[in-house]
């Protein structure tokens, strides 16, 4: 063990830490908010922490990353199963020289966006691959229900996606039509009132990760930039809760985001049956037409993180109807169910 003073910020409150040591086999070098055995002491002084925790605490200080806040402390921990299946090297990386501006996606540009099929091999919502065997999505695209999931796609009209450029051609591998093992709506998801409405999608077999197929990053806290944008992006084949008709062509769009009481304001316009708390978030313009047609029904709110792109939002409902009425999208605030996605990535 390196012997040498490490200045923590716990809860707001400066400790120091002597050592820094190598995890074991058995546990994980992860940031100290995310283990389950210490989470109960994030926010309190360190000094009202029990002295055998504190020793344990110190023994097991792992290292030190710049996050968003300040530096995140990481501390080996036995870490949860789920999230050795996430890629934090790779997710959120796409192929940067093929990627073009404009609203219509290339191929390879948004390469873990996903499409989820019924029985009859008909798309109806939007995903986000996360992990090579689970795709994150929207609670109510469940309604229909969901038999395979589509990844690897993105102009569903032609057998097998490529770029021209300059005379030369670049083709993405075949996409894959993978069955769903299990969907997995979230316990407290209510229809009526449009609250928690997240799912995971677990995949009978995984995926074959390749240029067009892989996972974006889930806003854990190495994953976080400095500053939010105040733009993000949407990105899908148009698909919406009440709304089936569809492009053939991946599109993305950018949309501001909106602060929560403002959304509440402009939903309230046109109804006060909805309302808008602290696990979503709003997007898309206040004045004007709205732009959120672009996105899926389950599709990603996204943006360009730490390290690669970051699923901020899951596309969840709105009471805009493609280009009729002003009006922000709601989507699901992906950081507000990071350990229920955790919990069950098994």
């Amino acid at each position: 063990m390196e012997l040498r003073v490490v200045i923590i910020l716990f809860g707001g409150v400066l400790a120091v830490v002597f050592g820094q040591t190598q995890c074991g086999d058995q546990r994980k070098c992860i940031p100290f908010g995310d283990c389950p055995e210490y989470r109960s002491y994030v926010g309190k002084a360190y000094r009202t922490w029990p002295l055998a925790v504190r020793n344990e605490v110190k023994a097991i200080h792992c290292g030190s990353e710049q996050g968003r806040n300040g530096m995140i402390i990481k501390i080996c921990c036995k870490a949860k199963p789920g999230r050795d299946l996430l890629d934090l090297e790779k997710c959120g990386q796409s192929s940067k020289q093929r990627i073009a501006h404009g609203k219509i996606a290339e191929v390879f540009e948004f390469p873990w966006m996903a499409l989820l099929g019924d029985i009859n091999g008909e798309f109806h919502c939007g995903g986000s691959l996360i992990a090579n065997s689970f795709v994150l999505t929207a609670a109510h695209c469940n309604k229909q229900k969901v038999d395979f999931v589509r990844v690897g796609e993105t102009d569903l009209s032609k057998p097998i996606d490529c770029n021209y450029a300059q005379g030369e051609v670049d083709c993405a591998d075949p996409f894959q039509d993978i069955k769903v093992a299990r969907f997995i709506r979230h316990q407290k998801y209510s229809a009526s009132k449009r609250k928690n409405d997240i799912a995971l999608i677990k995949l009978e077999h995984p995926a074959k990760l390749n240029d067009n197929v892989q996972p974006i990053c889930l806003p854990l806290p190495e994953m976080l930039p400095k500053k939010f944008p105040p733009k993000m992006m949407v990105s899908g084949w148009g698909f919406t809760e009440d709304r089936n008709e569809i492009s053939n062509q991946l599109r993305f769009a950018n949309v501001p985001i909106i602060g929560q009481n403002q959304c509440q304001q402009s939903l309230r316009r046109l109804s006060d049956v909805y309302t808008v708390d602290e696990s979503q978030v709003c997007a898309g313009n206040d004045i004007g037409l709205a732009d959120n047609c672009e996105g899926d029904s389950g599709g990603p709110l996204q943006y360009f993180g730490n390290k690669g792109y970051v699923i901020h939002g899951v596309v969840s409902w709105g009471l805009a109807s493609c280009g009729k009425e002003s009006a922000p999208g709601v989507y699901t605030k992906v950081s507000q169910y990071l350990n229920w996605i955790i919990d069950n990535l098994k």
